[in-house]
């Protein structure tokens, strides 16, 4: 029987339990109609999996003992990625691909020249825990509601490494680009890119405006580009010696 993979709280770990609680818990005992004795593995976001046996179901929770623990990732760095909201809810690709890459946290926001201001956030979480599940991944991407462009700039000081992906940039190449620090962010806009205002202020507040190539690409297909050559450069994408 397949194991199933379910993600938990860090608060939520024990020496020797794990608690299942919310919509893995629903899953769990509704939807796979879980009893006790069934394995699983649970992840906590902390690069490990934990190999368990269910124990208890209680009323809105379940509790299931650690056989295994193992190590079974690793990050040196920690990827933001801001993404311009797209049209057609393309911005569910970019999450779901962002969750398969590794980063750490999804954050669309509206600038100028986006014409999608909706954003579902609860919607795009459950795609991200479904792709972590498709994919075997220890990690989950957070993605958080939608921002504006203004608040995506307040918040560059938090990171070591800004990253604009910016189309007027022509120079400096997102692959060749040094990049300093464990605290990352990438920025990438939507269909209509950036005015050019807009990118001198982030310019302004500490980013560092990179192209992603001479192609035209798709701002979905920006946004997963730009979050693969972040990944690749910082050393995520290769395995350990």
């Amino acid at each position: 029987m397949e194991l199933r993979r379910f993600f938990v709280s860090p608060s939520d770990v024990g020496e020797d339990i794990v608690t299942v609680r919310g919509e893995e818990f629903s899953h769990m005992t509704r939807v796979l109609r879980m009893k006790p004795g069934f394995k699983a593995i649970v992840c906590a976001d902390d690069g490990k999996e934990r190999y368990c046996t269910l124990r208890e179901i209680g009323d809105g929770y379940a509790v299931l003992s650690v056989d295994e623990a193992r190590d079974a990732d690793r990050k040196k760095v920690s990827l933001t990625l801001y993404c311009g909201v797209l049209k057609n809810s393309k911005l569910d690709l970019v999450v779901q691909k962002a969750v398969e890459l590794g980063v750490d946290r999804v954050i669309p926001f509206v600038s100028a020249h986006t014409v999608e201001k909706r954003f579902n956030a609860e919607r795009a979480s459950r795609i991200a825990l479904e792709a972590a599940k498709q994919c075997g991944s220890v990690w989950l991407s957070r993605v958080e509601d939608a921002i504006s462009f203004e608040e995506v700039i307040r918040s560059f000081g938090q990171f070591d490494t800004v990253l604009f992906a910016y189309e007027g940039e022509r120079e400096h190449s997102l692959k060749n680009t040094p990049i300093n620090g464990d605290k990352l962010a990438l920025v990438v806009g939507s269909e209509g890119g950036f005015r050019a205002d807009e990118a001198e202020a982030a310019i302004a507040a500490g980013a560092f405006p990179v192209t992603l190539g001479r192609r035209v690409l798709r701002a979905e297909t920006a946004g997963i580009v730009g979050a693969a050559l972040v990944m690749d450069a910082a050393g995520e994408l290769e395995y350990d010696d």
